[in-house]
């Protein structure tokens, strides 16, 4: 090998940044074969360390157009010269080309993936489909009890909020809204599906009692009974299955939990929970008694509801009651002890006063 002609040259000479005087050192130093195998050899090596593809576009087209340009214009006439160039220049085309596909197929991903929902988005796409919503928020540092149009109950945890529309919901569907922690007790009604908006997750139910919780990285769903359908924002079939008036695809039942990361794609396998390790009172409760003073069982509720429940101790001293009262909301067990127990009741803002002529 000619001493003048290093490594270096050929790497420039590869690179497109050789003199025409090392252009012609070059093409002498190929006539030999020795030294063409050697040529193979240095090209492989610097392919290998310098891979094709550019991310300056536009200023990979135009070095390559000039060396194309300053090729012609140098009369190149030799057959192997003109294959291993082609080669070169091949490569470099077909880098610049998967380049040029891979930024068009990111902007295209991302252009093309649905907004990432929040309680704001979906409190406000409501507000533009039927002019109002209704919002409370639990500013304490208390779990409050609400009840919702159809006499579902809802325990909202502090620093939690939920959102809905008063005209629209119970008509078809029932859909509500929540940022941060609830638990839902929801009055059985197959023919009108209830539904639970929680930035990703769409939770589906007919009649039965859940958790959700929100939080920036990650939703959470705990069914406590019942069956419970958990369905992603960005589901193809979305639409299909919450227009259905029954229970399709991921189901969780009794005593499962599972989560979705914020930035995922798809829920995770469920995992079974233990109801005794959870944190609300009211999700470890079964609300079974059996002949159990009804004095008793309203304490129970009282303290599992955050609410007041007034009545005459004297007069209910003598009464027990045996009741499987499960996951109906609230109002459904305040009704069913009072059919129990003879006995009225009326509620003034989630407050109840019981009144009975007690029990011989």
């Amino acid at each position: 090998m000619n001493s003048s002609l290093t490594k270096k040259i050929l790497f420039d000479y590869f690179d497109g940044k050789h003199t025409s005087i090392q252009y012609k050192m070059i093409e002498e130093w190929l006539k030999t074969n020795e030294n063409q195998e050697l040529f193979y050899q240095y090209l492989d090596e610097w392919e290998s360390q310098n891979p094709q593809y550019f991310l300056d576009t536009e200023h990979g087209f135009d070095k390559i157009k000039l060396n194309i340009n300053n090729s012609i214009n140098k009369g190149q006439n030799r057959e192997f010269s003109e294959e291993r160039k082609n080669r070169g220049f091949s490569i470099k085309w077909i880098g610049v080309a998967a380049a040029i596909l891979v930024f068009v197929w990111i902007g295209w991903t991302e252009i093309s993936k649905p907004a990432k929902m929040s309680y704001e988005n979906l409190v406000q796409n409501t507000k533009d489909e039927t002019g109002e919503i209704y919002e409370k928020e639990n500013t304490t540092s208390f779990p409050m009890l609400l009840t919702l149009p159809d006499e579902s109950s809802v325990i909202l945890q502090p620093q939690s909020r939920i959102s809905y529309s008063p005209k629209q919901y119970n008509k078809t569907k029932r859909e509500v809204i929540l940022s941060g922690e609830a638990f839902f007790e929801v009055h059985k009604n197959p023919e009108i599906p209830f539904f639970v908006y929680a930035n990703e997750l769409i939770t589906k139910v007919l009649g039965t009692s859940f958790t959700i919780k929100t939080n920036p990285s990650e939703t959470e769903v705990i069914v406590k009974t019942g069956r419970v359908e958990v369905i992603m924002q960005n589901d193809i079939n979305k639409d299909e299955k919450i227009n259905g008036k029954t229970l399709e695809g991921f189901i969780l039942c009794a005593n499962e939990q599972v989560k979705i990361n914020q930035n995922g794609e798809k829920i995770e396998n469920p995992i079974v929970v233990k109801q005794d390790e959870l944190l609300q009172p009211i999700q470890k409760l079964s609300f079974d008694f059996d002949e159990a003073p009804a004095t008793e069982i309203i304490e129970v509720i009282k303290n599992a509801y955050h609410t007041e429940i007034s009545y005459n101790k004297e007069k209910l001293a003598n009464c027990k009651l045996t009741a499987h009262l499960s996951d109906e909301p609230l109002i459904e067990k305040i009704k069913l002890i009072c059919i129990a127990l003879d006995a009225t009741y009326e509620e003034i803002d989630n407050n109840f006063v019981i009144k009975s002529n007690g029990c011989k």
